[in-house]
């Protein structure tokens, strides 16, 4: 009588006692150094995640910021605002309140300043130095005001 199984008996009980029997006696003796070192890594991977959630959420709250404020400086130049009013107390001051006073469109590192939007202004803020937001932010609160760019200013600044 031939058996249809390509394995001998032996070799199958042999395959069926360490996966049974052996492996998980063995998993049991091991445990104990095994679960610290998976637990240190299983940690490293959620920290991981969640510094990659993190920066996923802020850079998704910048988006936000920047189309929010595009979309208001197109409203307010639909709707001809040429002045808004100005920010409320906790804005930043101007850095230096002469400086207010001298600060001309030619002492601005933005050319065209007066004929920029709002929108086209904040997206160059971003690479202006320290010294430059302060000017740019003292001509614009003697001059238009607009709080969109006021505000991106101090967020730069903070």
């Amino acid at each position: 009588m031939n058996r249809p199984s390509s394995l001998p008996n032996d070799e199958a009980t042999e395959r069926l006692l360490d996966a049974l029997v052996y492996a998980p006696l063995g998993f049991a003796l091991e445990a104990k150094e095994m679960l610290p070192k998976l637990a240190e890594r299983g940690r490293g991977q959620v920290a991981l995640t969640r510094l990659a959630g993190t920066v996923a959420a802020q850079k998704g709250q910048n988006e936000a910021l920047k189309a929010f404020d595009e979309l208001r400086s197109t409203i307010e130049s639909l709707l001809g605002c040429g002045r808004e009013e100005q920010p409320s107390g906790d804005a930043a001051p101007a850095a230096n309140t002469d400086t207010a006073a001298v600060v001309s469109e030619a002492d601005l590192p933005i050319a065209g300043y007066d004929e920029l939007t709002a929108a086209a202004i904040i997206a160059m803020l971003a690479d202006l130095s320290e010294h430059e937001l302060a000017v740019v932010d003292a001509y614009e609160r003697a001059n238009r005001g607009r709080s969109t760019v006021l505000n991106r200013i101090k967020q730069r600044r903070s």
